[in-house]
């Protein structure tokens, strides 16, 4: 073949190879057009097209791996602001009663400010009306819509107090509020609702809980490390990350950079294992080097993990509990024209060892993922006593008081991992005391 003939073939290929990556897109871009249309016109029954685009997206979004998703419109915003920790409304948590379909309020303290504790609302109420309408039997994300509101307006809410003939019908006009929920939480709340960090059962050792790595996570816990260290410093802390299902790397970053001086935190990974970051720790703001115990469980998953597993790396704290779920990959929020969010994941968690934290659905026990304890101290294998736990633990922070409040020691009776770390921690305090 002449010289010239396969210059041209070369050329001619070169050009098809082209356009065929440029049509396929294309190609199947019109196909789902094509599919959307026939259900929409053909099909039984008469999905609108958000719905039929929301499931075809969701689909797409959830073959790429269990942790992608798609986020609809209306509920897009308050996913953001969740993790933002700054919702609109009155403060309070609750929970519909299994048995009777009660709407049940579990905390009127959720952060700062807390509008429905001011008006009047109290742990254990149930809600009866909200701007006149009743509520029994409605869907909870109903009733939340009803509560919520724009800052600044009033909505009356009725709640039930009491049990037979002590039972009343009480009428609350509450103004909502901007609340910053609050992701540290304390060993319990003094009696003017602020956070006591130190346990009542040793006060040389101070306790946080973080619920989930939000935007304001390490502030906080910042926050808190300086209030303590200005009063009486603690001798050892105990951080619980049990159910804590994760939240921004960023924050699982600064509230590991806390308590380091050097050395790296985490490193991400994308395809093919490629490093696309690594985040170290700088020596500004350290806690000084005292015991740590971390408690974990089944539920700690993704940032939480990040942050024990640095932990246990630079053997800067003793985990305890559980191993971890093992969700070490990065989702990035993209938002979509349609104004929802794609959930994509991107890449994944690499600890200081290098070794892997996310459990691939193939991998079993005697694999490497998430954060094996050093100390494994599993739950009450019994319901009823799981159930004892997050319910006193629900009724100490709910209710502000002192020390001796009795909420405290039914709490802490319900914890044996609780009572498990305080043990180690005070033999390590009592030894630091002997050899001073």
């Amino acid at each position: 073949m002449p010289r010239s003939n396969a210059y041209t073939l070369i050329a001619a290929l070169a050009l098809f190879l082209l356009c065929w990556t440029q049509i396929t897109p294309v190609s199947t871009a019109r196909n789902l057009g094509a599919v959307l249309e026939l259900i929409e016109e053909r099909g039984l029954h008469t999905p609108t097209q958000q719905e039929l685009f929301s499931a075809a997206v969701s689909a797409m979004a959830e073959s790429h791996d269990q942790h992608s998703g798609y986020i609809p419109p209306a509920t897009s915003d308050r996913y953001l602001r969740v993790l933002d920790q700054q919702l609109s409304g009155i403060g309070i948590s609750v929970r519909k009663d299994p048995d009777s379909g009660d709407l049940r309020v579990q905390s009127t303290i959720i952060g700062q400010p807390h509008p429905a504790y001011d008006a009047g609302m109290r742990s254990g109420d149930r809600i009866v009306r909200v701007s006149g309408e009743p509520v029994q039997g409605k869907p909870l994300k109903d009733v939340t819509r009803l509560i919520q509101g724009e800052e600044g307006t009033e909505v009356e809410i009725v709640v039930s107090r009491g049990e037979g003939e002590h039972k009343q019908e009480i009428p609350l006009r509450v103004t909502r509020a901007t609340i910053r929920v609050d992701s540290v939480l304390g060993a319990y709340r003094n009696k003017d609702t602020d956070w006591n960090y130190l346990l009542p059962e040793n006060e040389k050792i101070a306790f946080f809980q973080i619920t989930d790595f939000g935007d304001l996570t390490a502030e906080e816990l910042r926050n808190a490390i300086t209030e303590i260290t200005q009063q009486e410093p603690p001798e050892a802390i105990i951080i619980d990350l049990r159910d804590n299902s994760g939240g921004y790397l960023s924050a699982a970053v600064n509230v590991s950079d806390l308590f380091l001086r050097e050395g790296n935190i985490v490193t991400t990974r994308g395809r093919g294992g490629t490093i696309r970051e690594t985040f170290d720790a700088k020596a500004e703001d350290t806690w000084p080097e005292i015991p740590i115990a971390i408690l974990i469980n089944g539920d700690t998953a993704s940032a939480s993990e990040i942050f024990a597993a640095c932990m246990q790396d630079h053997q800067r704290a003793s985990i305890l509990g559980e191993r971890s779920f093992g969700k070490g990959s990065v989702q990035q929020m993209i938002p979509l024209p349609s104004g929802g969010l794609l959930k994509l994941t991107t890449a994944s968690y690499h600890r200081p060892s290098g070794e892997n934290i996310h459990r691939r659905p193939a991998m079993g026990e005697g694999e490497q993922w998430g954060v094996k304890p050093d100390k494994r101290v599993e739950m009450p294998p019994d319901e009823a006593q799981r159930k004892r736990r997050y319910e006193t633990r629900a009724a100490q922070i709910a209710s502000p008081a002192n020390a001796e409040n009795p909420a405290n020691r039914a709490a802490y009776n319900a914890d044996t991992l609780l009572q498990e770390a305080v043990n180690m921690l005070s033999r390590q305090i009592d030894l630091n005391d002997d050899q001073n």
